[in-house]
């Protein structure tokens, strides 16, 4: 910076220290202007396509695909499972004709599971092992069966347990005294006594049903939660809907997982900002000591996030989830200059000669000693933070922006609000200048600078063979939080093999079938779903044996007479004979077992046990009114009754063709020019970045125009690695040009960035030994770290250059001077805020926000090494070195 432009500066703050009122006035009217914007304007923008600009090919086949389907995309799933396959199917019916209701918020509603044509072909749909098992299920369920289709009703029921108490027991006779206990027990209990005799025939055992609604809603993204009044309306419908115990729903799909993002990084914002507080105080009150210097500098960075906030509605318009983390930065950032500043005033207090009291003199030292530095870091910082404002990658483009200009609302505030803030409220009290432990530091470290040199110069080494091994993770589920209830539900589908997001869509005609079932022939292809495989396989077989089962079950299914209607009279003798049919059996058997007979085989400990429990509540059903007995009747037989239609209809299916499947579904998967959606999915894990390229090239090179989230993400993955290089290039190009310019000085510009390719090497380094990926938010560090980083190195060169630091006769003490001044704690001070900041976003529930503060938090930790201690090293021996040349 010249003479002319420090001058310039401290005539600026000669005129706010003379006229501190009207300085803090016009600062505080600013600030109330810059709320109103910020809050008026606020709008916030939760589309992830609109993070990356996508103008490839592979975006166009995909808005083909979009436009085909419009119902597949920007959908929200809700996810009704549970042990019982009859409580889940309720759940699902009932919450669907719910949502179907509220057209003002919800289209294209439809779950395939509830389709009347799945649940009367569901035996075509089985497996061949299923339906044989469900066969001898129905063999053994066969004179139930026919018992409540001759008499639907409790008396036939009951008049079975008799039979079964006077014969060979049926099988699965246990099992029926087990459920009319409970079911009896549950109208004494005024609970739900329904039998689910539904579960018996259609459940597996240990199986977890699902069933699926997809819909899409009426959104506005320009709110800051879009889709916060849709996931309300569904979670208020849900909590409506009547459920069994075993019945949970969830709520996942991309409306559902934005709308768990978006509040994810605004309450992030909130928990990371608090916390970035606290622990600037704690840094600023222990490493400043200085209540006017803790206190100005919260003033100025409150005041900087509303100017900023404003800057951000005014310049870009909304936010991102991205964009939104400057405000929590802008603390780690802002500090930075008014630590420096600050500290440069206490040092420059005692300085100020006869006029040592003088406030204005020693703020006027301070501004023409560091004034220079800190618009040069402004500068420098803007620079790097603008490198993503060329490329695609526009959600870190608007941070860029956002950024850049809060870097120079900082610097506005450091040279405007801090003198007037002093001047009306006194000067900084505290004379803490050097920072403990740096002189025997880095005289320890002179002493040993060759074997520390070559440690340095190993581990460069050891850097740059792991550099090569950093995994990047092009999946935009890495930016949000796994322990939302949407993210769970997304895993469980993909777990249970429900759903998948990870396979690509080809749209071809019925006479490209065979060609893209060919694909199954690539070793990175595990299967091809066409609409073809919607129909139930091996349908001929399957005939065969519903006509056996029709066969064994004509009984049931077409009963030769039926008992009459039985009234309440009826129930009740039926009630009274069964009771007293299992007390006179109990009975015999108890005075049979005390004369030391042979006890029926059939009467096991566990039967017996059951008999007692049927009789008590038998006994106690003859006592209860005529609703409770009507009640128990319904429970037992209801399911039952109905399970028997579904059973005749089932049972009476015919083979299907493509024309015979639901016209929702149709419209999934056939366009109405008649093109057909086809699925094609991956045989391997296709997260590493080599097995999905291997995927998305070997099965482009058979289909055109296929796409599908793999393919959107690896194109956009691409795009961001892209605007990773162009931004790491026009960073460090800027910087360093800006530097030369300045500095004037090829070896002190290298001086300046060599802390900063330090951090680079060493950052990459460590999360290839931790094993963290660097995702579509983390990207941005690297090229971060060259504006943030550089900001210490200009402070720590330019004071080591300063003449009031350099002892004239002694060049090789010029770093121990160094670290006598005020630089080297302000460096560590900021540093540290910084840190503090960084680490604070790592509590953010928004995964891509604690990925920036986590590289963020350990690339400064590596910096505040580099530039504390390795940066004076180097300045001696470089200087040590330059002399002997000179000499």
């Amino acid at each position: 910076m010249s003479t002319c432009a420090k001058t310039a500066l401290v005539r600026w703050v000669r005129i706010v220290v003379r006229h501190p009122r009207l300085a803090l006035f016009g600062l505080g009217l600013i600030t109330a202007m810059a709320a109103w914007i910020a809050v008026d304007r606020y709008a916030m923008n939760s589309r992830l396509g609109d993070l990356v600009q996508q103008d490839a090919g592979w975006r166009t086949d995909y808005e083909a695909f979009q436009a085909a389907f419009p119902q597949l995309v920007e959908t929200a799933m809700v996810v009704v499972s549970g042990a019982s396959f009859k409580q889940v199917e309720d759940a699902a019916v009932q919450l669907e004709t719910l949502i179907t209701a509220r057209t003002d918020q919800f289209v294209d509603v439809y779950a395939p599971a509830n389709e009347i044509f799945f649940r009367d072909n569901a035996l075509l749909f089985m497996g061949t092992k299923r339906l044989d098992d469900l066969g001898d299920a129905l063999a053994q369920a066969q004179p139930m069966l026919t018992t409540v289709a001759n008499d639907p009703s409790l008396r036939g029921v009951l008049g079975l347990v008799e039979s079964g108490l006077v014969s060979t027991a049926p099988a699965g006779f246990d099992q029926l005294l087990d459920k009319l206990v409970r079911s009896a027990q549950a109208v004494a209990d005024e609970s739900d006594p329904l039998i689910l005799w539904s579960d018996d025939f259609l459940a597996g055992e240990g199986e977890t049903h699902y069933r699926i609604i997809f819909l899409r809603g009426r959104q506005n993204y320009g709110v800051s939660l879009p889709n916060a009044a849709l996931v309300a309306s569904l979670k208020k419908l849900i909590a409506s809907t009547p459920m069994g115990a075993s019945v949970s729903i969830q709520l996942t799909g991309e409306i559902a997982l934005r709308h768990d993002e978006v509040q994810a990084a605004v309450g992030g914002v909130q928990i990371a900002g608090l916390f970035a507080f606290l622990l600037l105080a704690a840094v600023l009150a222990f490493g400043v000591r200085s209540i006017h210097i803790v206190v100005a500098t919260f003033v100025l960075l409150v005041t900087g996030v509303v100017w900023t906030a404003a800057w951000a509605m005014i310049a870009i318009g909304s936010f991102n989830t991205l964009s939104l983390v400057f405000l929590v930065m802008f603390f780690g950032l802002g500090v930075d200059f008014c630590v420096h500043y600050c500290l440069r005033v206490q040092e420059a207090l005692p300085l100020a000669g006869a006029t040592i009291d003088d406030l204005e003199e020693a703020l006027a030292l301070a501004t023409y000693s560091v004034g220079g530095a800190i618009v040069l870091c402004t500068v420098t910082t803007a620079i790097g933070f603008l490198g993503f404002v060329p490329t695609q990658y526009k959600g870190l483009a608007d941070l860029g922006v956002i950024s850049a200009g809060g870097m120079a609302i900082a610097c506005v505030l450091t040279f405007t609000l801090l003198p007037a803030f002093f001047a009306l409220f006194g000067a900084p009290a505290g004379r803490l200048h050097q920072l403990p432990g740096g002189v025997r530091l880095i005289t320890g470290l002179q002493q040993l600078r060759v074997p520390v040199l070559s440690i340095l110069g190993v581990c460069v080494i050891g850097c740059l063979y792991l550099i090569p091994r950093a995994q990047f993770d092009y999946s935009v589920l890495a930016l949000r939080d796994p322990e939302t209830e949407s993210m769970q539900a997304l895993r469980e589908l993909q777990r249970e093999k429900q759903i998948t997001d990870y396979a690509l869509y080809a749209l071809t005609t019925p006479a490209d079938l065979d060609r893209i079932r060919s694909l199954t022939q690539l070793d990175s292809v595990e299967r091809v779903t066409t609409p073809r495989d919607y129909l139930p396989a091996d349908q001929a077989n399957k005939l065969y044996a519903l006509e056996d089962m029709q066969e064994l079950l004509g009984s049931a299914l077409t009963p030769q007479s039926k008992e009459p209607l039985a009234s309440i009279v009826d129930l009740r003798l039926a009630v009274d004979s069964a009771q007293h049919r299992i007390e006179t059996l109990l009975q015999s058997e108890l005075k049979l077992n005390s004369l030391g007979g042979v006890s029926d085989p059939g009467l096991n400990p566990k039967r017996v046990a059951l008999l007692h429990s049927l009789q008590q509540r038998l006994a106690a059903m003859a006592l209860a009114s005529d609703a409770q007995v009507l009640a128990w009747q319904g429970g037992v037989i209801d399911n039952l009754v109905e399970e028997l239609g579904w059973l005749r209809r089932a049972l009476g299916a015919v083979e299907v063709g493509l024309e015979d499947l639901p016209e929702a579904l149709k419209a999934r998967l056939i366009t109405a020019d008649g093109r057909h959606l086809s699925a094609i999915l991956p045989a391997k894990d296709i997260a590493p970045i080599a097995a999905l390229s291997e995927f998305i090239s070997s099965v482009r090179g058979e289909i055109s125009g296929v796409t599908g989230r793999p393919l959107v993400e690896w194109g956009v993955g691409a795009i961001v690695v892209q605007s990773f290089k162009t931004a790491l290039l026009v960073a460090l190009t800027g910087i360093s040009v800006v530097l030369l310019l300045v500095l004037r000085s090829f070896r002190d510009t290298l001086l300046v960035l060599t802390p900063l390719l330090l951090t680079g090497l060493f950052t990459v380094a460590t999360i290839v030994l931790i094993e963290v990926p660097v995702n579509m938010a983390s990207v941005l560090v690297l090229p971060l770290i060259f504006g943030l980083g550089v900001d210490n190195g200009i402070h720590m060169v330019r004071r080591f250059q300063g003449s009031e630091n350099r002892e004239a006769n002694d060049k090789d003490n010029s770093a121990v001077a160094l670290m006598r001044s005020s630089t080297p704690r302000a460096v560590l001070l900021s540093t540290l805020t910084t840190i503090g900041t960084f680490a604070a976003l790592m509590l953010s529930p928004h995964a891509g926000t604690a990925s920036i503060g986590f590289l963020l938090t350990v690339a400064v930790t590596w910096l505040l090494v580099f530039t504390c201690f390795g940066l004076p090293l180097l300045l001696s021996l470089v200087t040590r070195r330059f002399d002997a040349l000179s000499s």
